[in-house]
């Protein structure tokens, strides 16, 4: 019998998995919107690895339980698909990998696949570090707004190795496009009925005017690059790709591809880094085995590929960061059709939330979880964790395809910044976390840049 058989027996009489009910219609929206980090984690612990809510009437199973996350990204794959929350990205990234499914989506997978290879990521090393070289150059020390450091720095590396050094003004432009079009989604995605971008409100104009402005830098360099395609950046490798019928991607899909690398890749990474060193300021112990590590590999040399296996301090740093921090606090997919996930009928249409932020702070996987201990990510821990115990990157097919870009990117900024810099924290006070898209600092974090030599 298949599962959505058994689904459909069950449901007629079967309880839903027990969770917070709150007021009627709405459910708990309120105590979600409030916390939705504290709100997850005490509906796990109070009821369990699938807990069931309705928000404003739609039903929906928070599943943190790595054996339910990995039946639906990749054992039921197919039933369990990107929930309609991901269309409102669509008025931006079009037809993305992010947005885009189906056959659609396969193919652009597979025609993307060879520009994030191990070996073509590992050839950007050098355009990385001479990025970071720039920036930390331009540093003194003093209070820095660390957040925005971290994402004009990634956002730079993410221009550089996408178009190549010749494109002018194009970071500037980009990057002030590109913070009024994340704040837009960081706002409204929670709204259940936002207002409708034809409306012309102050919000919904800027929005619209920053995404024009993104279209137009990025049609500019893929016009420039049609001209004079040959380059290592990974725009000019997209435009050379062709698929097995010798079809390769027009202005608008290299546009939607571009974008998204954009919008998903600098802010994600940036935001890893914004807490990696917020969580060494707090724990001056590691950061002390962490400049050990840096000086005794590279002492004041530009890191290397080949300096990276050395570097494994700094890897265990940006792993653990992950673990407590995921860029993004949870994956949301819908139901297809009616199906089982761990015993529990999912009917049709439901959403099924997978929380990084809980699974990863769940104390069967992790020793002590709630405390920043990166020499736990030893080869032997990685190898008795359960698969999906730890998925900073999602999993299944639709695994983040720049995921090796992101770690590489990582692992060279934290080394280089701590060669150069201590940033220590101004207080004491936890962190305001803002949970939308991604999670970011509220008021972003201000911390003191002091001068290691």
């Amino acid at each position: 019998m298949s599962a959505a058989q058994i689904a459909t027996r069950l449901f007629k009489g079967t309880p839903r998995p027990p969770g917070p009910v709150g007021l009627p219609f709405l459910g708990p929206m309120w105590a979600y919107q409030k916390d939705p980090l504290a709100f997850m984690l005490d509906a796990k612990h109070r009821y369990g690895d699938v807990v069931f809510t309705r928000f404003a009437g739609f039903g929906a199973y928070l599943v943190s339980s790595p054996d339910g996350i990995e039946y639906i990204l990749r054992t039921n794959r197919d039933n369990f698909t990107k929930s309609a929350l991901i269309e409102r990205f669509r008025v931006v990234l079009g037809d993305g990998l992010l947005t885009s499914s189906g056959p659609l989506w396969t193919r652009q997978r597979k025609l993307i696949a060879p520009a994030f290879h191990h070996k073509r990521v590992q050839s950007y090393v050098e355009a990385m570090t001479d990025v970071i070289d720039r920036h930390l150059s331009q540093w003194r020390p003093g209070d820095r707004e660390v957040t925005q450091d971290m994402m004009r720095l990634t956002l730079d590396i993410a221009v550089r190795t996408l178009f190549g050094t010749a494109t002018g003004d194009a970071s500037e432009r980009v990057g002030r496009a590109l913070e009024t079009v994340v704040d837009y989604f960081a706002e409204t995605l929670s709204y259940p009925l936002p207002i409708p971008l034809s409306v012309p409100t102050p919000q919904n104009r800027r929005f619209l005017g920053a995404r024009d402005e993104l279209f137009d830098v990025v049609q500019r360099i893929i016009r420039e690059k049609r001209k004079s395609p040959d380059g290592d950046d990974l725009l000019s490798m997209l435009l050379a790709l062709e698929d097995e019928d010798g079809q390769g991607m027009n202005d608008q899909q290299l546009q939607d591809e571009v974008l998204t690398l954009l919008l998903a890749g600098h802010e994600t990474t940036a935001l890893t880094l914004t807490y990696t060193f917020d969580l060494l300021a707090r724990h001056p112990e590691e950061e002390r085995a962490l400049h050990a590590e840096v000086d005794r590999v590279l002492a004041d040399r530009t890191p290397t590929l080949e300096d990276l296996s050395g570097l494994v301090r700094v890897e265990q740093v940006v792993k653990e960061s992950m673990r407590l921090f995921p860029p993004a606090a949870t994956l949301i997919r819908q139901a297809q059709a009616d199906d089982v996930v761990l015993g529990w009928p999912v009917p049709k249409g439901s959403l099924v939330v997978l929380p990084q932020w809980v699974t990863h702070r769940d104390a069967r996987w992790f020793e002590s979880p709630d405390d920043f201990k990166p020499e736990r990510w030893t080869k032997a821990l990685e190898e008795q964790l359960p698969r999906y115990a730890y998925f900073p990157f999602g999993g299944g097919p639709r695994i983040c395809i720049g995921s090796a870009f992101a770690m590489l990117e990582a692992r060279l900024a934290v080394a280089m910044i701590a060669q150069r810099y201590t940033l220590a924290r101004l207080d004491d006070r936890p962190l305001d976390l803002q949970a939308s898209i991604t999670i970011r600092p509220r008021n972003g974090l201000t911390m003191r840049a002091e001068l290691r030599r």
